[in-house]
């Protein structure tokens, strides 16, 4: 329970903290939407605390063949910690980006309360997100935000909560910021499924982006069971697991241009100090599937199984969204 309420206060702290700072998100309409996508996430989906000296840098031990490079931003290893990393705003705005999970959720849940409730009903019908490649979502309200550069297409009742959510965040003239997601939520028993695209484009001449990241995660917020596909530039995650809690554990699978494919082991109560012990003297990091220990055998074959995303699945060409409708090229929700 502790887990659920701490994540509710911090998500309400960022929330706020989003909005006023002049990223563009409003609550459209004094919304009354409660449903924050962060804290069932977050609930779901390890949360891994950074140390004390998280701008420090730990060099790997010469000595052994498994660690990796300087502790940092394109360490394959610092990706899985990264991806997953607390983020809580006054500490971590301007510091943590949008290639964490959690970042990444406030926008969600911002765009969601601010046009959820300008979203117009529109007939009942499966919806296909303006990236393809993410789930069709059956709606029956949706809303264009044209002025605002954001989009919506959902259907929630008293059980279940189904989105289509797309952004354009842009601090620059020169660069846009570009979010489309999907969330499936079932309120009564916990099950939730995120799965979103982020995209930055650096040179609005052409259509093509400069960095991409492809993230999907389905689980439950009240066991704390999860899988996990995370991609970003050339960096791969793969995992699975019991986030939360001593005796419990994740197996994660990952690769990176310095590092070929590799698997650790994490507790459930694992933070970034353990994350960079390991990139020093691995103990829990293995080259082989076939010398994981017993604590992760029921989660062994869909890890080892299953195949990591690749630039293919991540938006890296602003031309592919919404082709073959009126909307090709945008962020906008195509729909009857």
């Amino acid at each position: 329970m502790r887990y659920r309420i701490a994540g509710l206060a911090c998500v309400l702290g960022l929330v706020l903290a989003f909005i006023s700072s002049g990223c563009g998100v409003t609550n459209s309409g004094g919304s009354s939407v409660t449903t924050s996508f962060y804290t069932e996430t977050s609930n779901t989906t390890p949360v891994f605390e950074p140390a004390s000296t998280s701008t420090s840098s730990v060099r790997p031990s010469a000595a052994s063949s498994l660690s990796t490079e300087e502790w940092g931003s394109g360490n394959p290893l610092y990706s899985v910690y990264y991806s997953l990393r607390e983020f809580i705003s006054s500490r971590d705005e301007g510091v943590v980006d949008r290639s964490n999970l959690y970042k990444l959720l406030i926008d969600v849940d911002n765009v969601f309360s601010g046009l959820s409730s300008s979203a117009v009903t529109i007939t009942e019908q499966s919806i296909t997100p303006p990236f393809d490649q993410l789930q069709a979502i059956v709606c029956d309200k949706a809303y264009n935000d044209t002025s605002g550069k954001r989009a919506i297409a959902m259907k929630e009742t008293t059980d279940e909560v189904n989105a289509i959510i797309t952004w354009i965040w842009s601090d620059t003239a020169t660069k846009e910021e570009y979010g489309i997601a999907t969330i499936t939520y079932n309120k009564v028993n916990g099950n939730i499924t995120v799965d979103m695209t982020y995209s930055v484009d650096y040179d609005l001449s052409d259509t093509a982006t400069d960095y991409n990241t492809r993230c999907y995660v389905t689980g439950n917020a009240g066991t704390n069971t999860f899988e996990f596909k995370y991609i970003v530039g050339n960096n791969t995650i793969v995992a699975k697991g019991v986030s939360k809690g001593e005796g419990n554990y994740m197996l994660f699978k990952y690769a990176g241009p310095s590092v070929d494919e590799r698997y650790i082991v994490v507790e459930g109560t694992a933070d970034e100090s353990f994350f960079s012990a390991q990139n020093s003297s691995p103990t829990q990091i293995y080259t082989s599937a076939d010398d994981l220990p017993a604590t992760v055998a029921a989660y062994k074959d869909w890890v080892v199984s299953t195949e990591a995303f690749t630039a293919d699945d991540m938006v890296t060409d602003i031309s592919t969204l919404n082709v073959g409708n009126d909307h090709e090229g945008t962020i906008y929700i195509n729909h009857n």
